[in-house]
């Protein structure tokens, strides 16, 4: 078994949870309540100026000209985030009112940049890597069950996220490919490491969902 294939097996348990999440089972049904979808924007609103932070922090931590063409090109899918975004805003109406952080937004990505600073290379990509693969799954299997449908109001959202057949560069394989290649001269307890952080990452994006269905706040004024 590789890395790659022990990884994700010990992930699957928690990408399960992701898609019978009520938020992730709406979206298949197109019907999520507006306030859930602004406060879902908002948050992700923060999360992905971290996630481009952290993409640059990553790109210090190689010498593989390859790779970092590649995580360049990746910070790329920011824009069609924008979009994905614009798809839920143009159902509910809402603007951008640059809403506080929540606790668990605030969680993933103290995670993201602890691991990032403290960490080898093979744990930024770790750390990053659970957002872009947990999507593509549910874009992926989304659209297996016939949920990008013309009566769906999130049938964009869906196929932004869907993998394309036509793609010219399968962006998580490369992603997964890099990681095996970074924890190729770990040792075992460096290795478990990196599995610890793409899990953690991984248990926060169930968590981002959980948050914006519940619309988690601090419970105190500070």
């Amino acid at each position: 078994m590789t890395f790659s294939q022990d990884i994700l097996t010990r992930a699957q348990p928690i990408m399960d949870s992701i898609m019978v999440h009520p938020f992730v089972k709406g979206i298949a049904s197109g019907n999520v309540p507006d306030d859930i979808l602004n406060y879902y924007v908002e948050q992700d609103e923060h999360y992905l100026k971290d996630y481009l932070q952290v993409t640059a922090l990553t790109v210090t931590k190689t010498n593989d000209t390859n790779d970092i063409a590649r995580l360049l090109e990746t910070a790329q899918f920011i824009s069609n985030e924008s979009k994905a975004h614009e798809i839920m805003l143009n159902i509910t109406g809402h603007h951008v009112e640059n809403w506080r952080r929540s606790p668990d937004t605030q969680r993933y990505t103290d995670h993201m940049y602890t691991s990032a600073y403290h960490g080898t290379y093979a744990d930024a990509l770790a750390v990053l890597l659970p957002c872009a693969w947990s999507y593509g799954v549910i874009g992926r299997e989304l659209v297996a069950q016939g949920a990008n449908n013309d009566a769906n109001p999130l049938k964009e959202w869906i196929e932004i996220y869907s993998p394309q057949a036509n793609d010219e560069i399968d962006y998580n394989a490369w992603r997964f490919d890099a990681l095996e290649r970074a924890v190729a001269n770990l040792n075992d307890s460096q290795k478990e490491h990196v599995i610890q952080t793409f899990l953690k990452s991984l248990e926060m994006e169930w968590r981002f969902w959980e948050a914006a269905w519940n619309q988690t706040q601090w419970r105190f004024d500070f």
